[in-house]
């Protein structure tokens, strides 16, 4: 009996005071849900003039930076689930921007390279972002601190590792690696 009145004391301690519900104005995940979904709807004509989605575009990123990938290793850099990235790098090999293929040294991986196509969007990809600055209409340092702050709140808010929370998302394969770098 006494072991059940120490696991009740360990339980409330942990517990947190209850928070009001803040107005919808006042809900940083509305704000944050919202400036995503805006973002969003502001880019995706000008990522239609190049004819790719931003899911793909991000994987061009990548592949212009770093050079040939193997998918494991996009999906980790891009935080997607490779559900989400394999049926999507076989959308854009169909454009003709990468391609996929099996090294012979281990055929178990699957790597993934630009095209001269793919590698020529880069210079359109660019000019077109160029645009989108000047059409966004603000400017371009507080764009900058926008995406620092973002960053920061990505690699600093929430526990390191979600999995260990949350365990029902490490069966379903979610975050199989710490969210913090």
């Amino acid at each position: 009996m006494r072991h059940d009145v120490k696991r009740k004391s360990l339980v409330a301690k942990r517990a947190i005071a209850p928070v009001e519900v803040p107005t919808l104005d006042s809900h940083l995940c509305f704000e944050l849900y919202a400036a995503s979904n805006h973002m969003t709807r502001l880019f995706v004509p000008f990522l239609q003039k190049l004819g790719v989605t931003y899911p793909q575009d991000l994987v061009l990123v990548v592949l212009w930076e770093r050079g040939p990938h193997g998918v494991g290793e996009l999906a980790s850099l891009l935080r997607m689930e490779l559900g989400t990235l394999s049926p999507m790098l076989k959308r854009i090999e169909s454009k003709g921007l990468i391609t996929r293929q099996r090294p012979l040294s281990d055929e178990r991986r699957v790597l993934v390279a630009l095209t001269s196509k793919g590698t020529l969007l880069r210079k359109r990809t660019e000019q077109m972002l160029g645009e989108f600055y000047c059409f966004l209409n603000m400017p371009l340092d507080e764009l900058m601190d926008l995406k620092n702050r973002l960053q920061h709140f990505v690699r600093s808010a929430g526990p390191k590792e979600l999995p260990a929370l949350f365990p029902q998302s490490a069966e379903a394969g979610f975050l199989k690696t710490p969210v913090r770098a």
